[in-house]
């Protein structure tokens, strides 16, 4: 089992597990601040991690009210996070977009009437 698996899901791994996403994601932002796309990519892999980590732990019997509280503050930041991050990539992913399409088009005018 890696460090983030846990099979009952202690509330102190679940939590732990929210903080590592928080943290991811506070990366990713700044890495979309920079556009630095590459770095982006590496710690959304870390971050996917993560999130299927907490998917395998299932849901902790009992959270106090006090962890209750910290993960609900957690999540809030990582919505934040996850919100400004798509204000910022979505205008490069449709450069992209419009990059590979017109990229296929000259391809494929390429393949039917072959390249001079």
């Amino acid at each position: 089992m890696s460090n983030h698996e846990s099979p009952r899901g202690a509330p102190s791994d679940v939590l732990a597990l929210y903080r590592e996403v928080e943290r991811l994601t506070g990366s990713m932002l700044s890495a979309a601040h920079r556009a630095d796309w590459d770095r982006l990519v590496e710690l959304e892999a870390g971050c996917a991690n993560c999130v299927k980590a907490l998917q395998g732990c299932g849901v902790p019997e009992q959270l106090s009210t006090e962890a209750r509280q910290q993960k609900a503050e957690l999540l809030r930041r990582i919505l934040a996070n996850d919100r400004e991050i798509r204000q910022l990539t979505e205008p490069w992913m449709k450069s992209l977009a419009k990059y590979l399409e017109t990229s296929d088009t000259r391809c494929q005018v390429a393949k039917a009437y072959g390249e001079r």
